[in-house]
């Protein structure tokens, strides 16, 4: 008798110390895990705005374990990971972009793992899940199409654009583009969807054969990730100019754009990730909303093209 309730209070202590350690790492530290779609320079950003954020919101990283992975824009990756993070009781996860955030929200639902998303453009996206919160990137196309007129120097303009039919909200880009078009005469939206990255150069290649003046980028991480391999050496070819749609791409040979920041888009889910790790609810923390665009231009690419920067245009040059 003696030894059996000794084996049931060791049974009972050890479950006591496994429920201690639920969301720790092998180190004894609570995991936080932050899943990256893919890797160009504004998810880049997000994550080292993220980081900083977690430092202003009084988080000591050595207290941690985090366990950052990267999708490299592949959504089933995304989902592999997520799951893989709720099943070790993160305190929280961090998801850098649409198919990311989404992915972690579908492995937390109901198992108690707060998510935080960063750099999703159609917030409305996550309405269906709970314990969630983040921040989210919503482009000015107003503002964006009125640096693509200037610099063209006409409104009647066929536009093309890429899109992935992996993000979500990319659709949502796409209509808003065309509403965002409806005040200029003339003006025309090509749009034209692509299923992989494998698909973007003869996608690129079919709107260059329908006579598109320029492209517009769209915040679409999929596009984006193969804009230097794949895009801009074809455009370039062509005298085709690319507009795109946050300062890192206009760095690396777009035109020009009408740029969200995405530091402070990291920073601001930073933030709520660490209001979280400092014991408040996911849903008591609002979703920050970065829309605020500033002007930059490449002039470099523009004497490649043979554009003139308009007198007009307050933006700053961020040729490289």
């Amino acid at each position: 008798m003696k030894t059996l309730k000794k084996t049931v209070a060791f049974v009972l202590a050890l479950s006591l110390m496994l429920l201690a350690f639920a969301g720790c790492g092998s180190s004894g530290k609570k995991t936080v895990g932050i899943i990256q779609f893919g890797s160009h320079a504004s998810l880049n950003n997000c994550y080292d705005g993220i980081m900083k954020g977690l430092t202003e919101g009084g988080i000591d990283a050595d207290k941690y374990d985090f366990e950052y992975v990267n999708s490299n824009f592949d959504a089933s990756v995304s989902q592999t990971q997520a799951n893989n993070l709720v099943n070790k009781k993160a305190a929280v996860i961090i998801a850098i972009a649409t198919p990311s955030a989404v992915a972690a929200a579908n492995a937390a639902a109901d198992k108690d793992v707060p998510v935080v998303y960063c750099a999703i453009t159609d917030p409305a996206v996550m309405d269906n899940y709970e314990n969630v919160t983040g921040s989210s990137d919503i482009p000015n196309f107003e503002k964006q199409l009125e640096v693509v007129t200037g610099f063209m120097g006409k409104t009647a303009l066929k536009i093309g654009v890429l899109y992935s039919t992996e993000e979500s909200s990319s659709p949502i880009q796409v209509e808003n583009l065309k509403k965002a078009a409806e005040k200029y005469d003339g003006m025309e939206i090509l749009a034209s969807a692509v299923a992989d990255i494998n698909t973007i150069d003869t996608r690129t290649n079919e709107l260059i054969d329908r006579s598109v003046d320029c492209f517009v980028n769209l915040l679409d991480n999929t596009v984006v990730g193969k804009l230097q391999t794949n895009i801009l050496p074809i455009t370039d070819e062509k005298k085709i100019p690319v507009f795109g749609s946050e300062i890192e791409q206009v760095k690396v040979g777009c035109v020009a754009s009408a740029s969200i920041e995405y530091i402070p888009v990291g920073e601001a889910a930073g933030k709520a990730a660490a209001e979280i790790l400092n014991g408040k609810a996911a849903s008591d923390i609002p979703v920050a909303v970065i829309t605020d665009p500033n002007l930059y231009y490449n002039s470099t690419a523009c004497e490649k093209l043979g554009l003139s920067v308009p007198s007009a245009l307050n933006a700053a040059d961020v040729a490289m």
